[in-house]
């Protein structure tokens, strides 16, 4: 079975809110789905994203695919850097602490972006 992270549509008509769901690939946009991770709004200016990214990140390292579109949005949000910085402790290329400080450095400056 081939597990997917996309993006399940909901909202009204013209205006579409988005869940980031984990669903099986065979199983319909709109259908079942395995757990939700949050939410996309790309009506607001700039899009708002709400994520579990413990949650993200775990999906992720057991395998889990995401789509182009969910894949920009983790990578906006920083779940593949923490995936990417997770592996590297797993191999044992950095230390638990060393990670935690590359991604903290990383978020301080997306906020410094940001404003």
């Amino acid at each position: 079975m081939s597990v997917k992270i996309r993006l399940k549509r909901i909202g009204k008509k013209h205006k579409p809110i988005y869940h980031i769901v984990v669903a099986d690939s065979r199983s319909p946009r709109d259908g079942r789905f395995i757990e939700k991770l949050g939410t996309y709004n790309p009506h607001t200016d700039p899009p708002s994203t709400v994520l579990k990214m413990q949650d993200a990140v775990s999906w992720l390292m057991k395998g889990a695919q995401p789509t182009n579109t969910v894949k920009s949005i983790f990578s906006k949000n920083g779940v593949l850097l923490k995936k990417y910085l997770l592996e590297g402790v797993k191999k044992g290329v950095l230390t638990d602490e060393e990670s935690h400080k590359k991604f903290d450095t990383w978020y301080k400056f997306q906020m410094k972006l940001d404003k």
